[in-house]
C-alpha cells in the first residue's frame, strides 16, 4: 500500500494498516434544483453483515454524500487514476521511478 500523502485524514489500525469497509453497492443521482451530485455508498463492517446482505440485498450501512459537479468530476478523475495504477504491471512505476 502507498501511504496517503496527508495520512492525518485517514484512519489506520495500530499496525499501520489502513482501515476499510467492504463496499456492497453504490449509486449516483443528481439534484438539479440544488446543483449537486449525490453519491450513495452501501457498506458492511463485518462478515456477518456481508452474509446478511447476500440474503437480503440491502446494505446494513450507507452514506449519501452531496457534492458540486466540479467535485464529482475531480473524484471521478482520482478514482480513474488509482484504478489505472492498479492495472499496471507490478514492475512498472509511474514517472519512470
Amino acid at each position: 500500500m502507498v501511504r496517503p500523502a496527508d495520512s492525518s485524514k485517514w484512519q489506520f489500525y495500530s499496525n499501520d494498516k489502513l482501515k476499510t469497509q467492504s463496499l456492497l453497492e453504490w449509486g449516483v443521482t443528481s439534484m438539479p434544483l440544488h446543483d449537486v451530485v449525490v453519491l450513495r455508498l452501501g457498506y458492511a463492517v463485518s462478515q456477518h453483515e456481508w452474509d446478511v446482505y447476500q440474503r437480503t440485498d440491502r446494505s446494513p450501512h450507507q452514506i449519501q454524500v452531496a457534492m458540486s459537479a466540479a467535485d464529482a468530476r475531480e473524484l471521478s478523475t482520482q478514482l480513474l487514476l488509482y484504478a489505472e495504477l492498479l492495472d499496471m504491471p507490478p514492475d512498472i512505476t509511474p514517472n519512470g521511478g
